[in-house]
């Protein structure tokens, strides 16, 4: 018999916070979070989310044993931006049984239900900003940061619990040796002679302020009109850079400008997980070292922001920003791969672009929701 219950102490957090590495100890690829940056985010005194948004954490016991955990969210900047009446859940984990699952998500989605809620969709770990997803194929790549990352039976486990496809993200990969050349350096030459005029600079550290003023415009119009996005202010931008300063390269966050005026950006960072894999997730007591002392040996960069202002969108920018990031592939000591990640399934303009450019598709990610 499972009973599912609200955590409502510190040690019943922890235990939350930890639960993950009784499902995924025989599973390789899986990458264990940073314990203390998830312990400040599900911390209602700290974390961000719950500055303008509530939920609650539950977790499955049988017993003295715990068998699995949800946390129920109700994110107000969601339901702001696209008044769809969708909760989230998120932190989904669960050992195979349907019938665990079913009384996690059923505890999730009365949570919802009671506040006034038509929708429960995830998993997504506060939004679908976060990582979010439930994982259909490519187990065997480890995911790069911020990326989900979960068990084959997942998938099961929500569809037996009535759960339909809400939308797909795709993970796309280019390693070193994988570029199309006859084809790259066709795009080049074109997106050289309509992008004329066009500059391409990497992010200035020393004026950061401003910097998060420009993201926020281009972000703002370039993803007014995607799924689910949620609007991303420049006090977010800049908290984000302070926060990661120490992992941050600035040649990986680049503007595209015509006579100052922003158009577009690309931002990338360094595959922490490879570290983070290593370090299991701990920063104590020499996980911080490592991490300061490795960070410059990373293989991966993940591309997660590529965005273009609706008035520059025939310039072929993404390309001046993508052979930006070949010609630092190729002549980098350490870097060997670029993930995009994660993209939309309908959106087809970017899945050729990278396709045309020799990248391939590594995972798929599903979102599932249900009408509550």
């Amino acid at each position: 018999m499972v009973e599912v219950r609200p955590v409502d102490s510190a040690r019943e957090r922890r235990s939350f916070i930890y639960y993950p590495e009784a499902i995924y100890r025989d599973h390789p690829a899986w990458v264990p979070p940073v314990y203390a940056d998830v312990s400040k985010q599900l911390d209602p005194r700290q974390g961000d989310f719950f500055k303008h948004s509530s939920g609650q954490l539950f977790l499955a016991w049988r017993g003295a044993e715990i068998v699995g955990r949800i946390a129920a969210l109700h994110n107000t900047r969601h339901l702001a931006a696209h008044a769809d009446g969708a909760g989230f859940f998120g932190f989904f984990e669960c050992e195979d049984d349907p019938a665990t699952a079913a009384a996690l998500l059923r505890t999730a989605e009365d949570w919802l239900r009671q506040r006034g809620l038509k929708v429960a969709r995830g998993p997504a770990n506060f939004s679908i900003h976060d990582e979010a997803g439930v994982l259909l194929d490519g187990f065997e790549h480890a995911p790069m940061s911020g990326m989900a990352y979960t068990p084959p039976y997942y998938r099961g486990l929500l569809e037996a619990a009535g759960y339909g496809k809400a939308k797909d993200l795709l993970v796309f990969r280019i390693t070193r040796e994988a570029w199309e050349p006859t084809q790259f350096e066709r795009m080049c030459r074109v997106a050289d002679r309509v992008a004329a005029g066009v500059t391409v600079r990497p992010l200035n550290m020393r004026d950061l302020p401003a910097e998060a003023e420009r993201m926020a415009l281009i972000f703002a119009e370039a993803w007014r009109d995607n799924w689910g996005t949620l609007p991303m202010p420049a006090a977010d931008f800049l908290k984000y850079a302070r926060d990661f300063r120490l992992f941050l390269d600035p040649e990986l966050i680049l503007f595209a400008e015509c006579d100052g005026e922003p158009l577009a950006m690309m931002v990338g960072i360094p595959n922490m997980n490879e570290i983070v894999q290593r370090i299991r997730g701990r920063l104590l007591p020499f996980g911080w070292w490592r991490l300061l002392r490795e960070r410059k040996q990373v293989g991966g960069i993940r591309i997660f922001v590529m965005g273009v202002r609706p008035a520059a969108r025939r310039l072929g920018l993404p390309i001046l920003f993508i052979r930006r990031f070949h010609d630092l592939l190729m002549s980098s000591a350490h870097f060997r791969e670029l993930e995009f990640s994660w993209i939309l399934e309908d959106n087809h303009e970017t899945i050729a672009l990278i396709e045309r450019v020799g990248g391939y598709r590594v995972q798929t990610l599903r979102l599932y929701e249900k009408t509550l």
